[in-house]
């Protein structure tokens, strides 16, 4: 193959159509032919040739591999005698990654020469454990299971037999039929399920299902969710799947070759509320205070525009209240410092539930704000334009003095959230505090809610801005209420501290010589005084 196809990622878990497969890496009939002879193995069922999403990704990891040595973990290229070799561990010396690039230093074992190589986080760790261990680096890539231990060059591929039921992956090649009718992300968990369901009961057809396997499969499910370690599910996942299995059984016993099958099959996985409460509660989520988020953002290196970005990253999630996706697809022009908004368009910006929005600025964030305010000016001073993106990849920011462009028009923003995560794991670091990811923000968004809302339409316009359709999903999802925040509320009632926000306001305005006298305001306000001042008195 004279191309690694790396910019292209088959769904592990969908079967692709031969016409599905050109379109997705855009080839001709002849080079797909090509790729069987070399190793690629289809699936024929029905006069019809398919390939597993799971096929597609083996082949063509296991080419590049084969093709070029070097991609491995373990493998290096000498640029003195050309060869591609994995070196002796004895002779591996590593440098730590410095803003996500280290490097590995070794000797060639065909010419004795001094051989190098850059390494990102993943593989300098890799690396680490094999000179911590003292085991070959050989084994890194055995254990990834792409390529057979031993092998540099173009050898044959594994003879294995292929892991799929060909009956199988003909239904849900239907199935995406209907499935092209939902989100891609929907859609592809939905297949997940699906095939987490086939593999409990070992690639058993689908039509041969009966009501036993379904109730089996449910209580597979609430059996995961109440273990811990390996294997373990949370309750959030069992509720999930057993929804997208019901999909696809309430389809299946509708298809032809299904109409022998029990027409109420997926009622057998509807789940009892106690069924998901015997679920292991997931750990309490650790939300960052204001100090922190403070701490992090001072704390955050500033030399380079790459480290300029990153810090804008952090504090445009606390300014915005975005979610990851959506904070790496911003583009420039969204931004409107006067109106302090964001103008979110779900056909240029990745949003959950497909929603067009325009939240503003969040409050009390003054650090965070003059960060992405400073970040913008220098963008636009070092020729970015409304339609590049917010937070460019490295590539664009190469030189100092201005923006680097690869391509013709516009920078274009990130394909996922993977820097912004980065971004945040660096910066919490450099703080010296746990790791919060870009989702606890908000979390703390809320928390800050219910500080500074006093009434029910500020509360209402809060959630909106956080992008919940109604207070109900602030509540029950987000900060929820802890035992210790429980327990000092209680301690605080059994105290007799049991003012309102009014009568607070109230008593503030009698010490401050706001009320008139003989006014009902102020007799209440009196009259709150002294029950304060007894409280007070009977604890001492």
């Amino acid at each position: 193959m004279s191309r690694s196809y790396r910019s292209v990622r088959p769904n592990t878990h969908r079967p692709y159509t031969v016409k599905d497969v050109l379109e997705l890496y855009k080839i001709h009939e002849n080079t797909l032919a090509n790729w069987e002879k070399a190793g690629l193995r289809p699936v024929h069922v029905r006069e019809t040739k398919l390939f597993c999403g799971s096929e597609l990704k083996r082949f063509h990891d296991q080419q590049l591999l084969s093709s070029k040595p070097e991609k491995r973990t373990g493998g290096f290229k000498c640029f003195s005698c050309k060869a591609h070799v994995i070196p002796s561990v004895e002779t591996l010396e590593l440098e730590a990654p410095d803003r996500g690039l280290g490097w590995a230093f070794a000797i060639c074992p065909e010419c004795n020469g001094r051989i190098q190589k850059i390494l990102n986080e993943t593989q300098y760790d890799k690396l680490r454990t094999c000179v911590q261990n003292n085991t070959s680096l050989l084994s890194i890539d055995e254990v990834s299971g792409a390529f057979p231990v031993g092998i540099v060059k173009n050898e044959a591929f594994s003879e294995q037999p292929p892991t799929w039921n060909p009956e199988n992956e003909w239904i849900l090649a239907e199935f995406w039929i209907l499935l092209k009718g939902f989100e891609p992300k929907t859609a592809h968990a939905i297949l997940a399920a699906v095939r987490d369901l086939e593999a409990v009961f070992g690639r058993k057809t689908f039509w041969t299902l009966t009501e036993r396997d379904v109730d089996a499969y449910r209580d597979d499910l609430i059996r995961r969710g109440r273990i811990t370690g390996d294997g373990s599910i949370s309750r959030s996942t069992i509720r999930h799947r057993a929804s997208y299995v019901r999909t696809f059984l309430d389809w299946l016993v509708d298809q032809d070759l299904g109409r022998e099958m029990p027409r109420l099959l997926s009622s057998y996985l509807v789940l009892r509320r106690s069924h998901v409460a015997e679920a292991l509660q997931p750990p309490p989520r650790d939300i960052p205070t204001r100090a922190e988020l403070e701490r992090i953002l001072t704390k955050m290196p500033v030399k380079t525009l790459i480290q300029r970005r990153d810090r804008a990253i952090v504090a445009a999630s606390n300014l915005f209240g975005t979610r990851s996706n959506t904070t790496a697809s911003l583009r420039i022009g969204m931004i409107d410092i006067a109106a302090r908004k964001v103008l979110l368009d779900t056909t240029v910006v990745r949003i959950k539930n497909s929603k067009s929005e325009s939240p503003a600025w969040f409050l009390g964030q003054k650090l965070a704000e003059d960060i992405v305010v400073a970040w913008i000016e220098e963008l636009i001073a070092k020729g970015g334009q409304p339609d590049d993106a917010l937070f460019p990849p490295d590539l664009n920011l190469a030189h100092e003095k201005r923006l680097t462009r690869t391509s013709p028009g516009s920078i274009e923003p990130w394909k996922t959230d993977a820097s912004v995560r980065r971004a945040f794991r660096n910066g919490c670091k450099q703080a010296g505090v746990i790791y919060f990811n870009p989702h606890s923000i908000k979390h703390y968004l809320k928390s800050v809610r219910d500080e500074v809302c006093r009434t029910p339409e500020h509360r209402k316009a809060y959630s909106y801005n956080l992008g919940h359709e109604n207070e109900k999903i602030t509540e029950v999802n987000y900060n929820k209420m802890t035992d210790a925040r429980r327990d000092a509320i209680f301690r605080t009632l059994h105290a007799g501290n049991v003012e309102t926000e009014d009568e607070k306001d109230l008593l503030l305005a009698l010490h401050e010589y706001q009320l008139i006298p003989g006014t009902p305001d102020h007799e209440l306000a009196l009259k709150l005084d002294e029950q304060r001042r007894l409280r007070r008195k009977g604890t001492k």
